[in-house]
């Protein structure tokens, strides 16, 4: 695949005519002719990323935040953007900028959140204005496929899903050619009157010059008739943000500790009642503050990154919710997700697509030693005790519980995994049950439910628990408070089954570690059992 087939793809994923006026999107860096077998995806260039690019191999790198964004005056390898862009130039990679245009475009990051979130068929919030021309063109009849395939193979006609949309006319055309005119029809000094097509298409602003070149080089007369007018188009499904209704309005704080778990986030920040009920939810991936009125009127909460204090203040005066969602983390995580989109894309082409290694993001934290907390997916093993001391006999009995909760629309269909081991590993059994529709975080907790009950049928005095929930862990560790009114009451049921035992251990661990009851609530969910 050539750079200029890529670029169309991409044209096609995330039309670059819906970017923002003030956004810099499309082919940045490199050469149109460079073939292309590998594709790396990052949120920004970076030295690393371009290190991953030429040792790995890639020819075309792929950034959601444009390089090249302000104006600059040289390119040199005394500044960053100029040694970044000389090292690409050397190793002969092409850098793509896909930025509002995939913020707002179908499949692209607001919407992947939004479905993730089980948002019931997401629109923009603001939806994008497209700068169309409409190219109106006077054809002989014999000549017509001729033009109208040259300027199609241009870029006219694409409209939403469908390619070389245009309308034709009969007609007649009138002309007198003159002294030093070559007619095609005719002679000089003769009025000519010959049957033409009225022809007409519509093109992408920044393709206009191409198109009409290839109009009149498909054109076989000397002077082609033709008119390009401005058109005014609202895109139905692109623009900016997504908004959609849940299946099941939920409590606030429900949303927050999704998004939180979503997101692999120990905490986030949010605005609101946390038991308001959600109906409406707008995403917008990045820095949404300047859409807050826009998101007020369709939707209860909006989730976006980059608040300040007093968006915090304008938000409860236009009675809308907010979840923070840190820039990089809420962006990172839709860009890999579209990544996979893109890699099913161009999969048919024999092009390869992987999402950077070196994205990182450049933001640091730093606590007092006395108030530091274990990282995320390193939380050591936490111990709960239970009623009475374990007798001699009663030592050996102790059970490893594998438990996980999932839900498919998040509320959707829900279903709970729970393998039981023996401390050598030995399976001795599995559970796998649908659950109804609910929340993933109400399914970790009934998961977490029946593993203790069915310890307790087999007699177990001591078990230790493995789950990949963070959130599950924390709060039964009392680390973080239960604030949703359905969780507090299976959390409170969890705690009295955990009292019959005389001790439990609770530990959190990656997904990749607890993969064997994972499955057990996707056969669940796929009806396999």
């Amino acid at each position: 695949m050539l750079v200029e087939e890529l670029e169309q793809v991409l044209d096609t994923l995330a039309p670059f005519a819906t970017a923002e006026p003030w956004d810099n999107v499309g082919l940045l860096v490199g050469r149109r002719g460079v073939e292309v077998r590998k594709v790396l995806v990052a949120l920004d260039l970076t030295e690393d990323v371009v290190v991953e690019a030429v040792t790995g191999g890639y020819q075309a790198v792929i950034t959601h935040h444009p390089l090249l964004f302000s104006p600059i005056k040289s390119v040199t390898d005394r500044n960053r953007v100029g040694v970044l862009v000389t090292q690409l130039i050397a190793a002969d990679i092409v850098l793509f900028a896909l930025h509002t245009n995939l913020d707002g475009a179908q499949g692209g990051l607001c919407e992947q959140v939004a479905l993730e979130l089980g948002l019931i068929d997401p629109v923009p919030v603001v939806r994008a204005r497209i700068g169309w021309k409409k190219l109106v063109g006077f054809v002989p009849p014999e000549a017509l496929d001729t033009v109208a395939a040259a300027c199609f193979e241009a870029g006219a006609g694409a409209m939403g899903n469908y390619s070389e949309c245009a309308f034709a006319t009969q007609g007649a055309g009138t002309f007198l050619p003159q002294e030093g005119a070559r007619p095609t029809i005719g002679r000089v000094g003769r009025r000519e009157s010959v049957a033409e097509v009225r022809w007409e298409t519509v093109v992408p602003e920044r393709l206009v010059a191409a198109v009409v070149q290839a109009f009149i080089g498909a054109h076989p007369y000397e002077e082609p008739a033709f008119d390009v007018y401005p058109v005014e188009d609202v895109a139905v499904r692109l623009g900016q943000g997504r908004v959609g209704r849940l299946r099941v309005s939920v409590p606030l704080i429900s949303l927050v500790e999704t998004t939180a778990e979503l997101l692999e986030m120990p905490e986030i920040s949010y605005v609101g009642p946390p038991d308001r009920m959600i109906d409406r939810v707008a995403v917008v991936t990045g820095s949404g503050g300047s859409l807050m009125a826009e998101a007020a009127g369709c939707a209860d909460l909006l989730i976006t990154g980059d608040l300040r204090y007093h968006d915090a203040e304008r938000a409860e005066d236009l009675c809308l919710s907010l979840i923070c969602a840190p820039h990089y983390q809420l962006e990172s995580w839709a860009l890999r997700r579209w990544a996979a989109v893109l890699a099913a894309e161009l999969e048919p082409q024999r092009v390869t697509v992987d999402f950077a290694d070196a994205c990182k993001s450049p933001w640091r934290t730093a606590v007092r030693p006395s108030c530091a907390k274990p990282a995320a997916g390193e939380l050591p093993l936490f111990s709960v005790e239970g009623g009475d001391e374990l007798s001699p006999e009663e030592e050996d009995r102790v059970l490893v519980l594998h438990v996980d909760g999932g839900s498919r629309g998040n509320p959707g269909p829900s279903a709970i995994g729970v393998v039981v081991e023996d401390v050598e590993g030995n399976v001795l059994e599995e559970v796998a049950a649908r659950i109804g529709t609910t929340t993933n975080n109400v399914a970790e907790y009934q998961a977490l439910i029946t593993g203790l009950e069915t310890a307790l049928d087999r007699g177990a005095r001591r078990v230790r628990i493995m789950s990949d929930s963070e959130l599950l862990v924390r709060q039964m560790r009392q680390e973080y408070r239960v604030r949703d009114p359905q969780l507090k009451e299976l959390y409170m049921a969890a705690v009295a089954l955990v009292r019959r035992f005389a001790r439990v251990e609770i530990k959190h661990v990656p997904r990749t570690e607890n993969s064997a009851a994972d499955a057990l609530v996707n056969k669940a969910l796929d009806g396999r059992v």
